[in-house]
């Protein structure tokens, strides 16, 4: 089968979703033909969005034999609305949980309207898929995909001296410390600066948490935008283009209530997912402390299955669609949102309990490697899906 995918989330920049749209194309390209619309973060996504629509009719033109047009989310179905009209050929749009949740009611009216006539909505867990049925999306329209996590990896070993060599990059001792660990982008809901303001400052003195969280490109803009803007508004445009600004209310944080060396920001080595494993495996805890945010949803929590496949306690909060990825006592714990009590008791018992966390550890890799689905599995679902428009 011949595909158009069509995407501005992938790497080099971090998070489930641009893993997701990795994998997916990874695993495609196998059996099919893929052609690819993907940003990339090599120039200003604005360029890519303004021009994406006429691009994809050129690429149609040449390679007439496309049978599906695939987003990766539903801002780039937003974006890519004219092809509705423009082409015959079906579109397929992955929803992942704030594409449909935008607090906009343009958006949600052009979501009632337009993501209806997609030929078909997947949705990567059974939340959000409630969720699009709740927001008018007729419930025949939307077909469940759980995302994955990769099952079948050769996994590196962590060097006897990791911990050595970090410590001298970072310029702080990380040996005989107990490491919490947090991944993904710094927006407000992944809730690394609240869980560095709330819960950090309650735990001993030997802890340590690592932030891996890119620098965001355009925090300079971001800040005027927020001087010359209501409120209202500038947290829609924040939500609607998924600005990271939690990455400056995490430095303020630190400056604040004197975290340094206590709480570390490591976007140095976000461009790298084999460093970004080693360090993960290191920990003591992986941490996903999601936060409630009116409007914004986390519409699974892959990053969350990465870590407990590397063999790391993963603690994730109980928001959102994370438990549709975090089964609690089977790959991971859950734990309250913004409950900073809950958290600090969690994270004290493990370190009270080494054998107990590594016992844990052991037994949520294996249910994780064991149980969960391979990228493989998922990219099979998403040809059926797109088999059964096409014929």
């Amino acid at each position: 089968m011949e595909l158009l995918i069509i995407s501005h989330k992938y790497p080099p920049s971090i998070g489930g979703m641009q893993t997701h749209c990795f994998k997916l194309v990874q695993e495609l390209r196998k059996e099919h033909t893929v052609h690819e619309l993907i940003w990339k973060s090599n120039y200003p996504r604005v360029l890519f969005f303004l021009s994406v629509v006429i691009r994809a009719l050129v690429k149609l033109r040449k390679h007439s034999e496309t049978k599906v047009i695939y987003m990766n989310d539903g801002l780039m179905a937003l974006i890519c609305t004219p092809l509705l009209f423009l082409t015959k050929v079906p579109l397929v749009v992955t929803i992942h949980g704030l594409d449909i949740n935008f607090p906009s009611p343009w958006y949600q009216k052009w979501a009632r309207k337009y993501l209806n006539r997609f030929s078909q909505i997947i949705a990567v867990s059974e939340p959000t898929r409630e969720l699009c049925i709740s927001k008018g999306i007729r419930p025949e329209k939307v077909t469940l995909v759980e995302n994955a996590v990769d099952i079948t990896f050769k996994e590196e070993e962590l060097a006897p001296d990791f911990r050595d060599q970090l410590s001298k990059e970072v310029g702080v001792d990380l040996q005989d410390r107990f490491i919490l660990t947090s991944l993904g982008r710094a927006i407000p809901r992944k809730g690394f600066n609240w869980f560095a303001r709330n819960v950090v400052p309650q735990l001993n003195d030997d802890i340590i948490y690592l932030v891996l969280a890119r620098k965001f490109p355009q925090e300079k803009l971001f800040k005027w935008i927020k001087r010359l803007t209501p409120k209202a508004i500038f947290e829609k445009i924040r939500l609607l283009v998924g600005a990271e600004i939690d990455g400056a209310a995490l430095e303020q944080t630190i400056a604040e209530l004197n975290l340094q060396g206590k709480v570390l920001p490591l976007s140095q080595f976000t461009n790298s997912r084999s460093r970004i494993f080693q360090i993960i495996k290191s920990s003591d805890l992986f941490i996903m402390p999601n936060i409630e945010i009116p409007g914004d949803y986390e519409g699974f929590g892959l990053v969350a299955l990465e870590a407990a496949s590397q063999g790391t306690l993963t603690l994730a909060a109980d928001v959102d669609g994370i438990p549709s990825a975090v089964k609690d006592q089977v790959n991971g714990l859950l734990i309250p949102p913004g409950d900073s009590n809950a958290w600090i008791s969690t994270i004290k018992y493990y370190q009270q309990n080494p054998e107990l966390l590594i016992t844990k550890a052991l037994e949520y890799k294996e249910n994780t490697l064991t149980k969960g689905k391979s990228w493989e599995t998922m990219a099979g679902n998403y040809v059926r899906v797109f088999e059964q428009i096409t014929t």
